[in-house]
């Protein structure tokens, strides 16, 4: 399912605390009867409430006083991705987590730490570690990733790049193409290292004989 990214008052999205699309319930907190700026989310699969606070309100006397148009999620810091995919290597996850922590504040700050993700995850996958363009070709053509996973990991190059050293992308581009660039780690985290460590776990569970024979036969064909 597609990721829902946390918005102010939307009825449903992935819940920033389990990660689970699902149904929210608003509530603003008062207190002595004093109007504030916070509001609650509860999220209806864990029960546990994300806090938001306003940024922006209107005033209408026939709507009831003040309008509050726009908050900010302020707990948990990190609900403006998807979680990590469990199989994703800690120092390649430690980029992806703070990278979402700072995306609100600075797309520009992620695009970054999601490159150094990338540079990090294809030295897991057998790469050097040192040149994204040429890891990522180099897992593509040993057929580790999709060959499409390139034209989409070079995007994750440029706007790193760029995010750095003032480059072709503009500051606006950085919102658009930061928030994709966590589903593209998670994607390479599961063609990568997930779905090799299924295939192994399931191919373990076959009957000895016939797995000594293919193994033989694999052989070889070298």
């Amino acid at each position: 399912m597609k990721f829902v990214t946390p918005e102010f008052k939307l009825d449903a999205f992935n819940c920033p605390l389990c990660g689970a699309y699902s149904h929210m319930t608003w509530m603003q907190l008062n207190g002595d009867h004093i109007r504030t700026d916070y509001y609650q989310a509860m999220c209806s699969r864990c029960r546990d409430p994300s806090l938001w606070r306003t940024t922006e309100h209107t005033y209408n006397t026939l709507l009831g006083g003040r309008i509050d148009n726009k908050a900010e999620l302020i707990f948990p810091d990190n609900g403006f991705a998807g979680l990590p995919a469990d199989d994703m290597p800690e120092d390649v996850k430690k980029c992806y987590l703070e990278a979402s922590r700072i995306f609100s504040r600075s797309p520009r700050g992620a695009a970054a730490l999601l490159r150094l993700g990338l540079q990090k995850l294809c030295k897991h996958l057998g790469g050097n570690g040192e040149n994204i363009n040429t890891d990522i070709r180099k897992l593509a053509a040993d057929n580790i990733i999709p060959p499409l996973v390139v034209k989409v990991a070079d995007t994750v190059r440029i706007a790193g790049n760029n995010a750095v050293h003032p480059g072709e992308m503009s500051d606006e581009d950085f919102d658009c193409v930061a928030s994709k660039l966590f589903d593209l780690l998670n994607f390479i985290v599961k063609k990568g290292i997930s779905e090799p460590k299924e295939l192994n776990a399931l191919y373990s569970l076959t009957p000895e004989k016939p797995r000594e024979a293919a193994e033989a036969k694999d052989a070889k064909s070298k």
